[in-house]
């Protein structure tokens, strides 16, 4: 460009008189673009210092041109040869001449190699094939050899096969003794009638029988009776710890217990259980527990 030239004005003078043309001031296009107005008429009059570096330049020109309906290619091509660049060239889609590689030939290079990967699978399952280990040929029962048979079970007596494993000869087998025959009726009556008599079971004694020992004095024995109104686990110990009764005691029992005093007692369904101390009512109240259990001694307190 010659010196003499004046260097184009840029976009300004274009955005002024297509404002004008709608009908709109610079006020009002500054509140659609949420800009000042010092802005809007530095852009009109291309004193673009005023709006920052040339990207900003660039988006503030980009939407005043939209808010009017201007292209904005030309508006930015109009700055470019305002600040002595060269237009920036509008990328436009060249169609497909010929050259490289048409679709039709992409589609068949992508069939081509998809086969050769299967070919290659193919190759690899039938290579596995080949080397797998052979399974075991199972012969059917009646093809297996007489001699691989299991042999017949001996008939020889158990006494028999025992000499010959001792080196003896072999005795000779006895037939077994011949059944006697069967006894007549008369006979056989007796012998039936006795097995099929019924058998009574004893009862069950109320009172457990117990042993106490007689170096115990007399008057250290405690006397106490278990009444079960209801099933209910039993221990009894006497003064030696020693254990006299320990067992589930069902309902209706009435359990007689003796033994060196103080007894100690442990009831494990103490509601269902009443207790006589030499032939006084215990009262076990106080001992129960929150599981129904009770634990407490009987002797020679109660006796003096």
């Amino acid at each position: 460009m010659a010196e003499n030239q004046t260097p184009p004005a840029g976009p300004g003078p274009e955005l002024q008189r297509a404002r004008e043309t709608r009908g709109m001031s610079v006020h009002q296009l500054a509140v659609e673009l949420h800009v000042s107005d010092a802005m809007i008429n530095a852009m009109e009059r291309g004193d673009y210092a005023m709006l920052g570096e040339p990207v900003f330049v660039r988006g503030h020109l980009r939407n005043y041109a939209r808010a009017l309906g201007i292209p904005e290619a030309e508006v930015l091509s109009a700055y470019d040869l305002a600040q002595h660049k060269p237009a920036t060239p509008l990328l436009q889609p060249v169609p497909h001449t010929g050259g490289g590689m048409s679709p039709r030939t992409r589609e068949w290079s992508t069939r081509a190699a998809t086969g050769a990967v299967v070919v290659v699978l193919l190759m690899l399952l039938a290579a596995w094939w080949m080397r797998r280990p052979a399974e075991p040929v199972i012969q059917p029962l009646s093809m297996v050899p007489a001699a691989a048979t299991a042999p017949a079970p001996s008939t020889q007596p158990m006494a028999a096969l025992t000499d010959l494993a001792d080196g003896a000869q072999p005795a000779a087998v006895q037939k077994p003794a011949a059944k006697p025959a069967t006894p007549p009726a008369a006979t056989r009556a007796p012998a039936l009638a006795a097995r099929t008599k019924p058998v009574t079971p004893a009862p069950r004694p109320a009172t457990v029988p117990q042993q106490v020992s007689a170096a115990v004095d007399e008057r250290d024995l405690v006397h106490a009776t278990f009444v079960l109104g209801a099933a209910s686990w039993v221990e009894v110990y006497d003064n030696n710890g020693k254990r006299i009764y320990y067992d589930l005691a069902p309902a209706g029992d009435n359990l007689k217990l003796t033994g060196a005093g103080p007894l100690q007692v442990f009831l494990g369904n103490a509601p269902g259980v009443s207790v006589e101390l030499e032939g006084a009512s215990f009262d076990i109240k106080p001992f129960l527990r929150s599981d129904n259990t009770a634990r407490f001694k009987l002797g020679s307190a109660a006796k003096q």
